[in-house]
């Protein structure tokens, strides 16, 4: 099994590593794996400029941007799995795990349906990661769950997108200090159960 892992949080040794880190142990308590994980922080992924160059609407161009993502975006197409690990910022996504999912549109495959004119009247869409498993990891500072509603709400809508299936979310709450959640051993359990999960191992 190839899993890669996205963490979204510009701090080595983070809350959401250390989750990241405890759903890899709970898929190598099950199964052989191979797992890279990115530092989106520290990885050479330029921002999105909204170009559409890679969508249908502009013929699906190669991403003029000269960077990492296009070797990213073959691991992706090669791996069993994924962990997106973003840390909740303002309510959302921290920004690289957002440019993470505006990078990630070349893998959407989409037909599109127009008319005489050549106005766009319906579409069908797939993807070349369509059907592989993902693991939802997302750490706050705050205390109540409801801060991360949006944030959840939104990896939830991308997951859609790219056709994957949601087999665990961890939502960790109250990590004001780095690594403070190594002290809460419920949530490393929850983690933990995550990657037996995201392993196939019900």
């Amino acid at each position: 099994m190839k899993l890669l892992a996205f963490v979204g949080s510009p701090r080595k040794g983070s809350n959401v590593e250390i989750l990241i880190d405890k759903v890899i142990e709970g898929v190598h308590s099950k199964i052989s794996a191979s797992v890279k994980k990115i530092y989106l922080y520290k990885a050479n992924i330029q921002l999105c400029t909204g170009c559409l160059a890679c969508t249908a609407l502009k013929g699906g161009k190669p991403c003029p941007l000269k960077d990492d993502m296009p070797r990213i975006l073959t691991a992706m197409e090669q791996a069993d799995g994924f962990i997106f690990g973003p840390p909740n910022h303002v309510h959302s996504m921290s920004a690289a795990m957002v440019n993470l999912f505006c990078r990630m549109q070349p893998l959407i495959k989409m037909s599109v349906e127009r008319d005489s004119v050549g106005n766009i009247i319906g579409a069908t869409s797939s993807t070349t990661i369509s059907g592989k498993r993902a693991v939802v990891v997302v750490s706050q500072g705050d205390f109540s769950p409801c801060q991360s509603a949006l944030l959840l709400r939104v990896l939830d809508s991308n997951i859609k997108d790219f056709k994957l299936v949601k087999v665990a979310e961890i939502l960790s709450t109250g990590n004001l200090e780095r690594a403070q959640v190594k002290d809460k051993a419920y949530d490393l359990q929850q983690a933990f159960e995550a990657g037996v999960r995201l392993a196939g191992v019900k």
